[in-house]
């Protein structure tokens, strides 16, 4: 235990993130709360890396962190500094930082912790979050789901699912467990991945897409009017 000239216990791990927060049962993973969570899905998403440098109004623009984990570790390196600039925006989607389901089981759940922890810290400092689903292993989900408020907005990326066949069977079987289990207000949906392969849980859940930001870009600059 190490302690400054205070005599202050030196926070190495990180635990300010989680000052206030209920921990599911097992592994102790901070519990989102139902009131960061807004009723209404944004009407803008721009990733963390692009929103940093844009000079325009953020009040409308939720951020999120569907990119590699390299653009944003500096957030998790250091969260206090990012304040300012996720109170300029309009919301944040839960963090993303990779969890594959080849990773050792200990990574996983790693990464699944600063995710939850990074997604309360910033709502509990009055900033509107949308939960990002991402687990890893199946054996994993049930304690994550048992992390995000049921009846509330949600959020998914798209990016790199469905290039085999395989994998779109894990896709529907994850997107039925999250539905079964969480019965949510809606789900935000953002990356290339649409068509009929959300058409069966339509009935289910409000879903509303977003294409990369990139994309809408390209529009904008190809005189797309309806471009962000």
């Amino acid at each position: 235990m190490y302690k400054d000239e205070n005599n202050i216990v030196e926070d190495s791990f990180q635990a300010f993130l989680v000052e206030g927060a209920n921990f599911t049962e097992n592994e102790e993973y901070p519990i989102i709360e139902d009131w960061m969570i807004p009723q209404e899905p944004p009407k803008k998403i721009m990733p963390f890396d692009k929103a940093l440098n844009y000079r325009g109004d953020l009040r409308d623009v939720y951020v999120c962190t569907y990119a590699r984990d390299c653009t944003f570790e500096r957030v998790r390196r250091n969260p206090q500094v990012y304040l300012d600039f996720f109170n300029r925006c309009g919301g944040l989607i839960g963090f993303d930082f990779s969890v594959h389901t080849d990773m050792p089981i200990v990574k996983q759940k790693s990464q699944m912790n600063d995710n939850l922890s990074l997604t309360y810290y910033y709502g509990n400092h009055n900033n509107k979050v949308i939960p990002n689903i991402r687990f890893g292993i199946d054996e994993l989900a049930d304690e994550f789901l048992a992390a995000i408020p049921k009846h509330s907005l949600i959020a998914i990326g798209t990016h790199g699912f469905i290039k085999e066949t395989y994998k779109k069977a894990e896709w529907y079987c994850f997107l039925g467990k999250i539905i079964d289990t969480l019965e949510p207000l809606g789900i935000v949906v953002y990356g290339n991945l649409s068509g009929h392969i959300f058409d069966e849980f339509e009935n289910k859940c409000k879903f509303y897409y977003y294409e990369p930001w990139i994309y809408s870009n390209r529009k904008k600059r190809g005189g797309d009017s309806n471009g962000d």
